[in-house]
């Protein structure tokens, strides 16, 4: 499944949501988690405040991980907006705790997980990305199309 820019927010989630209806609910869960980092990241260099190539380079080359993603998230674009990764996602508890499923199954913790259980998880997951492309909306920036683009300085 790819996932492209042009997507919808909520196409992206419903076709993610189809996985459980195909019997799939741990690509369900994987590919939750992969929306979230997507849509974090793109928030992260679309709000922050460095030229988006020392974002990259810098910042989000090594991030992975819900600590890092904060971190990402504090250095980058709480400076600018004032509010923090876990304020912007409104049950950042529970997704933490959805968030680990994916961590269990992509290394071998677990394999494999029921319907319910992976269905509540994906959806607090798919809440949190949404709750982090609404806070870009409400300042301004879609960031399912093209991102501002912050140029480094030339000395002169």
């Amino acid at each position: 499944m790819t996932f492209m820019v042009g997507d919808s927010r909520h196409a992206r989630h419903a076709r993610i949501r189809g996985f459980f209806a195909a019997g799939e609910p741990v690509s369900a869960v994987i590919l939750a988690a992969s929306d979230f980092e997507w849509t974090v990241r793109r928030a992260v260099l679309a709000m922050g405040t460095s030229p988006n190539a020392d974002i990259r380079a810098s910042v989000l080359a090594r991030c992975s991980g819900l600590d890092k993603y904060r971190d990402a998230w504090k250095a980058e674009v709480k400076q600018r907006f004032g509010k923090g990764l876990p304020e912007v996602i409104v049950d950042w508890e529970g997704f933490k705790k959805a968030f680990e499923l994916r961590h269990q199954l992509v290394h071998g913790v677990t394999g494999t997980t029921g319907l319910n259980y992976a269905t509540a998880r994906v959806d607090s997951v798919l809440k949190a990305s949404a709750d982090v492309a609404a806070f870009g909306a409400a300042n301004a920036i879609d960031l399912f199309a093209r991102l501002p683009v912050r140029k480094r300085k030339i000395a002169k």
